[in-house]
């Protein structure tokens, strides 16, 4: 049986930074780590958009990210 250990959580910010020569707005991420995995997605949201607006850009989308090693139980 596989089990996960090792599990990591980070929430990761994508901001608008500019835009393109076409006209189109440009992204930039900005990576919050060690995040208890435990973290309701909802509690994540909400730190995501406290974080958010401490930055100098405009929010494009808060995301999380898990990360897991998936070993023999």
């Amino acid at each position: 049986m596989a089990v996960k250990k090792n599990i990591q959580c980070s929430i990761v910010l994508k901001v608008q930074t500019g835009t393109t020569t076409t006209g189109k707005a440009s992204y930039t991420s900005r990576t919050f780590g060690d995040i208890n995995p435990e973290i309701s997605n909802n509690n994540v949201l909400t730190i995501g958009q406290k974080l958010a607006g401490l930055q100098k850009y405009d929010l494009g989308s808060v995301n999380r990210e898990d990360t897991a090693e998936i070993a023999q139980a």
